[in-house]
């Protein structure tokens, strides 16, 4: 099974749709909001707007083959990095927040959504592979 951008899409939205839910969920039930940090939404925002920018350059990639192939994939994983890391630095710099809780929440959106992209990479490699 290859997995096409519209499928992608449905998938990404569904996912992200359930981090969204287990979000509010520790929030406000379990009464959990102090331990996220300001403007949350907005680094949540981000880094699904990154995977969707970074599978973009990756899936087009895989679709043209060859040696470009590695080379856009390594491309996206460093378009990651530099923004998520830009986005750090700006985000310290204008709010004041307990280091920890910001790496942690900082860090489990960045993982989320990259375990997320590099599934639904694989999926598409293994179709590949088998061709």
């Amino acid at each position: 099974m290859i997995l096409g951008l519209s499928k992608f899409f449905s998938l990404f939205f569904v996912y992200t749709l359930l981090l969204v839910g287990v979000s509010l969920l520790l929030m406000y039930p379990f009464n959990l909001i102090t331990y996220f940090i300001p403007k949350y939404w907005v680094i949540f925002g981000f880094m699904a707007g990154i995977a969707i920018v970074v599978y973009l350059v990756s899936w087009y990639g895989i679709k043209n083959g060859g040696e470009g192939q590695v080379l856009m994939s390594m491309g996206g994983i460093v378009i990651r990095l530099l923004l998520s890391m830009l986005l750090a630095v700006f985000y310290l710099n204008k709010f004041k927040v307990d280091p920890i809780i910001f790496v942690i929440n900082f860090f489990s959106a960045y993982f989320l959504f990259t375990v997320f992209e590099i599934y639904c990479l694989l999926v598409n490699l293994r179709h590949q592979i088998k061709k």
